[in-house]
């Protein structure tokens, strides 16, 4: 008789500590988002990543306002974003950043401008960019040169010339160009990038 008192104690006290352990467990606990959550939960915010990588430079410069464009990491210029738009639209810091200092400019025929900036050279018809042209900062492969300019690592197949690559009616754009290197014909030293054509609107 007191064996099975006993086993019954026993099964009783397990029985309450389970209960007691499942009313710990279903209490409120607070769990981690989800992966979706949180990536919507990034890219909700000023310092959104791209590909894992902060949009927010880390050396101190001033970040432009929350909401307002930031050049992803690993772009030298972002030609997509430039191309195209007028050039008094663009806020200062991302002329600074990418074009560097105004250094001259020159009045061409039919509304058109020549803007020679410290880190490339910029063409406009009727105050919008039709054309930049971009010394690479070291001799490139294909993806590099690509990247590094705002556009995807692949474009599909190019035409050949000796002295260039060129993609016509790609990623938005009229033309993009990559200037072989003259002493390696894998490398490349400059993109220039047409967005339009002003004499086709003539």
């Amino acid at each position: 008789m007191p064996t099975r008192f006993a086993t019954r104690l026993s099964a009783l006290v397990a029985a309450v500590l389970l209960t007691v352990a499942a009313a710990s467990c279903s209490g409120p606990i607070e769990e981690r988002p989800s992966l979706i959550l949180q990536a919507e939960q990034q890219e909700s915010t000023p310092a959104a990543t791209v590909a894992g990588l902060s949009q927010q430079p880390a050396d101190g410069q001033v970040r432009p306002p929350a909401g307002g464009y930031a050049k992803r990491m690993g772009l030298h210029i972002d030609v997509p974003y430039l191309a195209n738009r007028k050039l008094d639209t663009i806020p200062a810091h991302v002329i600074a950043d990418q074009l560097g200092a105004e250094v001259s400019r020159k009045e061409l025929p039919e509304s058109e401008l020549e803007l020679s900036f410290e880190k490339a050279e910029v063409w406009l018809y009727d105050d919008r960019i039709y054309r930049i042209r971009k010394k690479l900062a070291h001799p490139m492969d294909i993806p590099t040169a690509l990247g590094t300019s705002g556009f995807p690592l692949d474009l599909g197949a190019p035409i050949e010339a000796s002295a260039e690559l060129r993609w016509n009616f790609t990623w938005n754009m009229r033309r993009i160009r990559l200037e072989r290197a003259p002493n390696d014909d894998r490398l490349y030293v400059a993109i220039d990038v047409y967005a339009f054509l002003p004499k086709e609107f003539f």
